[in-house]
């Protein structure tokens, strides 16, 4: 518990305040257990004790083979999750499965896999309760529902404009219970690996706007901590959450400029690339997809550090995984998203390679981004698209002196410039008509 006082003992005030909104929406589903106990009916009263809580139970029969996360079923969790959400209204559902003697807790909230900088991004990321707790409620230990209201708040995504007061508030709650606690709960399940890995988690949450070194040290630490208690660990998939958030960490580390960057690109692709091992594409294709995506944007900052141009190549290979999962039909405006990316990094791997093999690729991306971005619906946005076209068709023009290319760049332009042009952009009116003047150099040239 001391260990968990000095972690806790840093000064957590909140940012400038958003518009409050002081009830958080909570759906427990009844969990899977060996037995008529009725543990979820216990965690709903042990919920509403919070006065920010709306709890509501979920009893409606369903199937919940998904909640073993052993085979392909996660599409199903997630899926019913989502339903479950919609219908109540939810900010967050939480699912409870029995293994042995202990409930397992997961929490799930519609960015969920849609919020790819969200610190608590996986259903996966587990909390494990021994039974014994659920069954006497009013001596249930006051750290450990302290601990899943603080992966409750921690879930709830900074998207969530309207809950990031209460996101805090709570959060700020956590901490000081942690920092004040008496050290009358039992350590040993304070020292479990997914309690670490939890309390990691509410660490780096605290550290996305401002990680210094020490919090960064205490929350490796965490993680490390996590990771040597292997024996206890219940599925290979739980470790893998760790290394992931092992790699979270060094992520934000290197967005806020923490530390030497070669050290922690290293360390953030080896614990991403090392969790993929354990959370593979087939049984956990949401999780997958976005370490994936991830990896893609570590690779590119790296290929900026480095001019390595086999990090370029890395970086749109993992794009193409995260594609395979984020597609159009499921996730529209995220993919759209990684095919904005695909287009510019394949652009860029098509000039530098002098392959206008790889520029369509390109253009065919981009392409792809313009059927979520329609020009009768977001035209600035198009225009942009045609604009960023036009170039890839100006570099394989100057490539291969191909004068049909510088054609098609001067009409991707043209069709930029009459957007700008209608909606008074003047300073991107400038910019189109000072590339048409380059490519009809190059064209004369």
């Amino acid at each position: 518990m001391d260990f968990i006082k000095v972690l806790f003992g840093k000064n957590t005030s909140s940012s400038r305040m958003l518009p409050k909104v002081e009830t958080l929406n909570i759906v427990v589903a009844e969990f899977v257990e060996y037995g008529n106990y009725n543990f979820s009916k216990s965690l709903v009263r042990l919920l509403e004790r919070n006065p920010n809580f709306n709890v509501q139970h979920f009893t409606e029969p369903f199937d919940k083979s998904f909640l073993s996360l052993q085979g392909r079923h996660f599409f199903d969790l997630s899926d019913t999750g989502n339903k479950i959400l919609q219908k109540f209204n939810a900010d967050v559902v939480i699912w409870g499965y029995q293994e042995e003697a202990n409930i397992r807790l997961n929490f799930q909230t519609a960015n969920a896999y849609s919020d790819w900088d969200n610190v608590y991004c996986s259903i996966l990321d587990s909390l494990y309760i021994p039974c014994e707790h659920f069954e006497l409620v009013n001596f249930f230990p006051e750290n450990l529902l302290n601990l899943i209201i603080g992966a409750i708040a921690t879930s709830i995504s900074d998207q969530r404009i309207d809950l990031r007061h209460l996101k805090q508030k709570l959060l700020k709650s956590v901490v000081t219970k942690f920092s004040t606690d008496n050290g009358k709960t039992n350590s040993e399940y304070m020292f479990s690996p997914y309690v670490l890995n939890i309390v990691g988690l509410i660490y780096l949450e605290l550290g996305q706007k401002e990680l210094t070194q020490k919090t960064f040290d205490t929350t490796k630490e965490l993680f490390d901590k996590a990771l040597s208690y292997k024996n206890q660990i219940m599925q290979n998939v739980h470790l893998g959450c760790i290394y992931k958030n092992l790699g979270q960490l060094y992520e934000t580390a290197l967005k806020q400029e923490l530390g030497g960057q070669w050290l922690l690109f290293r360390e953030a692709i080896t614990h991403y690339r090392t969790a993929q091992k354990y959370i593979d594409h087939y049984n956990y294709p949401y999780d997958f997809a976005l370490i994936a995506f991830k990896l893609s944007q570590l690779y590119f900052r790296y290929w900026k550090f480095t001019n390595d141009i086999q990090a370029l190549r890395d970086a749109v290979f993992f794009l193409r995984e995260a594609e395979k999962t984020y597609t159009e039909i499921t996730f529209p405006e995220l993919w759209s998203k990684i095919e904005g990316y695909l287009g510019f990094y394949l652009s860029l791997l098509g000039l530098f390679s002098k392959s206008n093999e790889i520029s369509k690729l390109a253009i065919k991306s981009y392409k792809n981004k313009q059927t979520v971005y329609r020009k009768e619906l977001y035209p600035v946005m198009w225009a942009k698209i045609q604009e960023n076209i036009a170039n890839v068709y100006y570099n394989m023009g100057k490539n291969s002196k191909d004068k049909t290319s510088f054609v098609e760049a001067i009409d991707y332009y043209q069709s930029a410039l009459k957007v700008y042009e209608n909606k008074r952009m003047h300073q991107e009116v400038a910019i189109v008509n000072n590339s048409m003047d380059k490519v009809m150099k190059a064209w004369r040239g």
